[in-house]
């Protein structure tokens, strides 16, 4: 199947996602590196792996019994996405408090939201505190898989961990649907500040290998025999004598 330019849903976002694309404003992009900064005059650039959750592993932890225990008080709903004023505030809240770059707004990261010419079929999720909107959680949805597109919450529930407590729900609604995966995105080799995309349970995620276009378990891999692939397989670059290629 080729990807039908302009249009990403049900088994045609199945296959973008089943081969390292992923989202980007309008349109699918896939990269296995993103810029990290300068060194001098030279560009530096991290290493990325695609994700995904095999839903036909994944299971529930200690951790996600506790945080849906911590977050049980909690009302939510599921329904195709809309962006309100509302939306607006509670994400520019949230990106004021974190220490990473976002998206301006929403309607940056989503640009159209249901509408007829729209690329993607976009779903959300609220979560109320006695009414009030606390997270919000925009996913795409394919036929058999689920893309997580944006999450955010009020910065003064961040002791809830509900970025996980909406990624929770997602895991369940896609279950609910008789899906395969749900895709997070990618997470990078150098620090931790993407690791949280492995959540809730790396023994269900797999990493995908793009030379070979295959995913594998994550557990099999450390972050420097990621590395290692990253030089030898994706850049060509070999720094022992000998070069193994199997992966």
């Amino acid at each position: 199947m080729s990807l039908e330019l302009g249009i990403y849903k049900r088994d045609i976002l199945d296959y973008a996602l089943a081969t390292g694309y992923f989202r980007m404003g309008n349109d699918l992009f896939t990269t296995n590196e993103v810029f990290k900064g300068m060194y001098g005059k030279s560009a530096m650039y991290d290493p990325v792996f695609w994700l995904r959750l095999n839903l036909k592993k994944s299971k529930e932890t200690p951790t996600t019994r506790r945080i849906r225990k911590k977050c049980a008080g909690f009302n939510f709903i599921i329904q195709p996405a809309t962006i309100s004023e509302e939306i607006e505030t509670l994400y520019a809240q949230y990106l004021a408090s974190v220490d990473f770059d976002g998206y301006p707004t929403c309607k940056d990261c989503i640009p159209q939201v249901n509408t007829q010419d729209a690329a993607f079929e976009t779903y959300m999720i609220n979560v109320f505190d006695q009414g009030q909107l606390i997270a919000v959680a925009f996913f795409d949805m394919g036929q058999q898989s689920l893309m997580s597109v944006l999450h955010f919450y009020h910065p003064d529930y961040k002791r809830y961990s509900l970025g996980k407590f909406l990624m929770l729900i997602t895991r369940q609604f896609a279950i609910d649907g008789e899906m395969d995966f749900v895709y997070p995105g990618y997470f990078t080799i150098h620090g931790t500040k993407m690791d949280y995309k492995i959540f809730p349970q790396k023994e269900a995620m797999e990493v995908y290998f793009p030379k070979e276009k295959i995913w594998a378990p994550l557990e099999n891999f450390k972050k420097a025999q990621l590395e290692d692939y990253y030089f030898k397989q994706i850049l060509g670059i070999y720094f022992d004598e000998e070069a193994d290629n199997t992966y």
